[in-house]
């Protein structure tokens, strides 16, 4: 009897207390171990100018604020990128201006900023706190934009656009608009390196209906709605959809399975 308890609590929970409550206090759970751990650090961070961004800032991009998760996939990301991008640029180019499109409070820009081909770094979000951040503290220019384009960036300027994790959370219609935005930043040649969810990511939406799934399987591309926060939204597009559809504007380059951090698919695009 004692072993059903655990279970018909858990059951109890999920109908008396709502989703979104859950969601907060298991976050708080696993928050507050970090948060104590990393309070020594930040609060030497936040007197020597500002090494990293706040926990509150670092958590928007990951599920957790820990400064180790910060650096490490930023490094990492930034280590993917510059793989891709050395297997697609043309050895006659020259890449000196790069966009961070959906920079957040700058966990790839920091990183990208140090690279030998970048010259001149852009940072752009619709979080205005983060980019505030990343203006006081970063190499580069950072702005807010909104969250559909236009977004004021000059035409043809970029040599290369990253966009990391941002289409793996929008859906179909925001997805269009913006590559049609970065399409129209980016010089002729200039590339667009961009991650997204595989289908064999479902698995972390439990939530996911039985009619969602077919519709992955039959078109190619399902987004599915969260609980509120833009990290809630889950998009997930397979290698044919991608080409189908983004391919009416780039031309594919390289396409890499699990090519970012060997958690999302990583390609890079050519404009036309």
């Amino acid at each position: 009897m004692s072993s059903a308890r655990p279970g018909f609590a858990r059951k109890l929970t999920r109908r008396v207390v709502p989703l979104a409550w859950r969601r907060r206090i298991g976050r708080f759970l696993r928050e507050t171990p970090v948060r104590l751990r990393d309070l020594g650090p930040d609060l030497v961070s936040s007197r020597d100018g500002g090494a990293l961004p706040p926990p509150r800032l670092r958590i928007r991009a990951s599920l957790t604020s820990a400064r180790n998760e910060f650096l490490l996939v930023g490094r990492d990301s930034r280590a993917a990128i510059r793989r891709v991008f050395e297997a697609s640029r043309s050895g006659n180019q020259k890449y000196p201006r790069w966009l961070d499109y959906g920079c957040g409070s700058g966990r790839l820009a920091r990183h990208l900023a140090a690279l030998p081909e970048v010259e001149e770094l852009w940072g752009v979000d619709v979080d205005r706190d983060a980019i505030a951040w990343c203006s006081a503290h970063l190499p580069g220019l950072y702005r807010v934009i909104p969250g559909f384009p236009p977004t004021g960036l000059p035409a043809g300027h970029f040599d290369v656009v990253c966009a990391v994790t941002v289409f793996t959370h929008l859906d179909e219609k925001r997805q269009l608009e913006w590559l049609a935005e970065l399409h129209r930043t980016l010089r002729p040649g200039g590339l667009l390196i961009a991650s997204t969810h595989p289908p064999a990511l479902t698995y972390m939406r439990p939530d996911l209906s039985q009619e969602q799934l077919a519709l992955l399987s039959r078109r190619g591309f399902l987004f599915a709605p969260g609980h509120g926060q833009f990290n809630d939204d889950g998009t997930f597009h397979t290698r044919e959809y991608l080409m189908e559809t983004w391919g009416r504007l780039f031309g594919l380059s390289r396409y890499e399975d699990y090519g970012l951090n060997g958690y999302q698919d990583l390609s890079v695009w050519q404009k036309w």
